[in-house]
Order: C-alpha cells, then structure tokens, then sequence
C-alpha cells in the first residue's frame, strides 16, 4: 500500500464528548513563554553516546526551577547537569547539577527542583538557546548526551475582523486572525508574529495596529502600502518584553485594526483573545493497495452556547494544513495553506473529501491539519477506503481531534506489526502499519523509538528528527519504513517513543486483503 492515506472526521455525539472539549474560549490570561522548556539530548552534540537518548521538560517557578527528564539507551546515569553556553564548546559554563547522591535517575527517568539566583533565570528566560542540559554517564563521564533549552509551546492569540465597531467600516469586509509570541532573543524583544486572513478587503492596506487603553499608542504591526497575498497578511515585527507580558496577561484588552485606502480610518477590526487549538495528525486522500482509494471527510463542532444574541458565539476557525514531509519556519511559512470557517453555536460543519473542498481543492496528498479559534471546538476523524464506485461502499476507521495538552513527550503505540503471510498467523490474517508523527512547535525536535515484541525484547531502534510542524508518515518496516533493518513478518509488537518537545503520534493497521484499517493512537506513559 502506498504509505499515504486520508482520514475524516465523522460528526459528532454530544453524548461522547470527552472532558477536554472544555476548554474556555476568550479573554483568558495566556501563560508566558518563557516558564516552561524542552530540550532534546543526543549524542551527536558532544561526541557522547552514539544511541543514547533524552529528554529534559525545564519549568520555572519564582526561583524554583524544575527538571523531569526521561532516558532511553543509556545506562549507570551519573549527572544530569545545566550549561551555559553551546553544547560541545570549551567555552560551556557548567550552572546547576540537579542530580545528588540521593536523587539520581530511577528507571532512566529524573526528577528535581532546585533554586536558582535570578540572574541566571533573567538570562534563561531572555535566551534559552544559549543554555542546554547534558546527562553523563560512567560511560561518557564527560557527557553522554546533550540537547539545547527551547520554548515549550508557542503563545496564540486569535479573533475575528468586522467592521461591527466602526461606524464608517468596510461593510463586506471580514477576517480571522492568528498571533503568536516568540521566544526572547537576548535583546529585551520578542517577536510579535500575525497571520490574518481577509475577505472583501482586497490586497492593499494602509496599516495594521493593534491597540490598548494602556497604550500610549498604536503598536504598528504592519505599516504602509503593506500588500497582501490572495487576501493572506503574514509578517512580524519585535515588540518589547513588558508588552508582550500586558498582551499575555490581558489579551482581550487589545484591538486589532486594519486599514485601506478605502477605508483609512479603519476598514475592520477586532479584539485579541486566548487561542484554542485541535489537531488532526494526519488528513488527506492517497491511492493504496489493491485498488484501495483513501479519502478524508472533516466535521468540526462548535460547542459555543445557544442563544447569545451578537456573533461572539459563533466559532471562525483557522484552518492550517501542514504537507507531509516539510518543515515549515519564519522563512517558509507560507507553505502552510490557511482557510476560514464560520461556524454557528452547537453547529456541525462537514467537508466531504478535505482535498477538494478545503483550500480551493489545494490539498494534495496527506499531512497535518490545525484547527484555532477563540471558540470551544471539538473535531474527529474517519479515514475510509472509498469503493462507491464499484458497489461495495465505504470502509474506515476513526481518529479523534486532539488538543495541544494531549501532545505526548513519551508514549507507546500498542498492537503493531506486518504479516505478509496468513500462515504465521492462527486466524490467516494479513496485515501491514502506517506508523505517523507530527510535531506541532516551532522548533525541531528529535524522537528516539524502540520496537518491542511480545515479550518486551527490543527488535529495533532508531532516532528521527521532526522539522517544525512537520508531518511524517512510514511504513513500520522495510527499506522505506521506520525500521529499515526489518524484513521478517511480526506480529503482536509495540513502538515505544521519546521526544524532546511534545508530538503528536499514531499508527494505521491495514487487512492486506479488504483495505479495512484501525487507526491507534498511543498510551500515555507516566
């Protein structure tokens, strides 16, 4: 089978909707960027450990500063230490070992708090680039593995445009927007990143300011004969730490403001508020094997409640798809393909078949779609082997919608495997896996797997790196597969996972003989 398929969301019953649908929508303070990191540790960065692995989740709390960190490959840890400076460099300032005699790694996995002076919390928060954990071995005393600190998760911000506050606005006029707070640079500024998408407005624009009673004046996000692409505004522009701390603090006391020649007092706008995020790993329509024809229908649910009398209810959702394969930063963000949906409260929205009716029909192949609004929405998937056309219907499998919270750093995807021949197995089954992984940061990340039979016995091992927001999809074994080196038919197996950032995986197993498919998702390990 071609190692592409699609997957649809099917509607969804009120009954099953699970607790995180519960996310509050709006004016909610964002929690700060620069409290909480990841780090991912390899060998490579230090001439240490050529198969070791780990991961280190940094957190700050006042002075407090918080190390859980997971091993995988490495054995007699001695250390687990804070640097400053670039891994592998001389010049490396050792800051804090966490590790004592009497709390050291346990089953490869760590713990500890310590204090630290706020100097060096000053300099983490400013640049967390320029430090990096190293883990040591008896092995590798001089260090086994090492990986720098990155921001854990980017700050958003979304909304929507009208010209409902402007009396002299753009009557057709409309927007869904989408800002981001990077991380610090050493500079005192952090960069304030905006991704708006306009209807009616045409591709001219005076400005784009965003404003606050508390503000002097306008912060100019984007200043004159500022051009947009098919109706889509990207950019960025450095604002300063204090009031990137009042856009986090109290989002919805900001107003965004965009104006035309047209309209130069104001074309439409809108108030900023707390972002919710859903994702769906993998979508899209691919041919398989033997005559399989995977597609993908998406059904997005607005949980917003009935019966409030403006618009605020309704959910205008940001729709980013994200191609399998690529890795999308600044410089090429405008790989990602954006769309707008208006979404009524308790409402379903259906798109049958997502490579031709989202984005113009501009989806091809598979990859990773992003749902963000200020709205509560809840979305699922079902992948299904169309056969319509030679009247034997439909046949799929469900996936559920996830929200960033349920990103894993480590997990296990149960009930893997490839059979090729029904003699090995006692029922006459064949079947293969699709294993995928997205990774929804602005950072790359690397994962570290093992493949593990029946009896816990490790078959295989490899380190992937995932771009950020990439997608990736693979055959399970085989030379185009996650473990090259496996040819044999097994079954009964599991794939164990260690990232440095959190991501999102899953895993397809396929019958050879009728194309029907169960879509896995992974346990989360303690």
């Amino acid at each position: 089978m071609n190692k592409r398929y699609a997957i649809a969301l099917i509607a969804v019953c009120l009954a099953a909707l699970p607790a995180a649908m519960a996310q509050s929508s709006s004016c909610n303070a964002v929690t700060p960027a620069n409290t909480a990191f990841n780090a991912a540790l390899i060998g490579s960065n230090i001439s240490g450990s050529p198969t070791g692995f780990a991961n280190v989740n940094f957190s700050l709390n006042g002075m407090q500063a918080t190390v859980n960190a997971s091993s995988l490959g490495l054995g007699n840890i001695t250390a687990i230490t804070l640097f400053q400076g670039t891994p592998g460099s001389i010049n490396a300032i050792p800051i804090q070992n966490f590790s004592t005699p009497s709390n050291g790694f346990n089953n490869g996995q760590f713990t500890g708090t310590l204090t630290l002076d706020q100097n060096t919390i000053n300099q983490i928060q400013a640049n967390p680039g320029n430090f990096f954990f190293v883990v040591s071995t008896s092995q590798f005393p001089n260090g086994a593995v090492a990986g720098a600190l990155v921001p854990s998760r980017p700050q958003l911000f979304a909304g929507r445009v009208t010209n409902a506050s402007l009396p002299n606005g753009a009557n057709n006029g409309t927007g869904t927007f989408l800002f981001s707070i990077g991380p610090g640079n050493g500079t005192g500024n952090v960069p304030l990143n905006f991704d708006i998408m306009t209807f009616g407005l045409g591709n001219g624009f005076n400005s784009l300011q965003l404003t606050s009673p508390g503000l002097i004046g306008p912060i100019v996000i984007a200043g004159s004969n500022t051009t947009a692409d098919n109706g889509r505004l990207l950019g960025s522009t450095m604002i300063g730490a204090a009031l990137a701390q009042q856009l986090l603090a109290n989002p919805c006391s900001f107003t965004l403001t965009l104006s035309t020649p047209t309209f130069p007092s104001g074309a439409v706008a809108g108030t900023l508020a707390a972002a919710n995020e859903v994702f769906l790993p993998v979508v899209g329509s691919a041919k398989g094997a033997n005559g399989t024809n995977f597609m993908t229908d998406v059904s997005v649910f607005n949980n917003s409640a009935v019966g409030i009398s403006d618009q605020s209810a309704s959910a205008n959702v940001f729709v980013q798809f994200y191609p399998t394969g690529a890795s999308n930063t600044t410089s090429t963000v405008n790989a990602q393909t954006v769309t707008a949906l208006n979404i009524a409260p308790r409402a379903t929205t259906t798109l049958r078949d997502v490579t031709s009716s989202l984005f113009n029909g501009g989806i091809s192949g598979i990859g990773a779609l992003r749902l963000i609004s200020t709205g509560n929405l809840f979305a699922n998937a079902r992948i299904y082997d169309n056969q319509i056309a030679n009247g034997r219907g439909t046949s799929g499998q469900f996936e559920p919608g996830e929200f960033r919270s349920q990103a894993l750093h480590l997990g296990v995807l149960v009930g893997v495997g490839s059979v090729s021949s029904g003699s090995n197995l006692a029922n006459g089954q064949t079947f293969r896996t699709n294993v995928g992984f997205f990774n929804p940061n602005d950072t790359a990340t690397t994962v570290a797997l093992e493949l593990r039979d029946s009896g816990g016995n490790i078959m295989a091992t490899r380190l992937i790196t995932l771009g950020p927001w990439a997608q990736t999809q693979m055959p399970i074994a085989g030379v185009n597969g996650v473990f090259t080196g496996i040819t044999a038919d097994f079954a009964t197996s599991s794939i164990y996972f260690l990232s440095g950032s959190p991501i999102f995986a899953y895993a397809s197993i396929i019958d050879n003989i009728s194309g029907d498919a169960s879509f896995a998702t992974p346990s989360a390990q303690p």
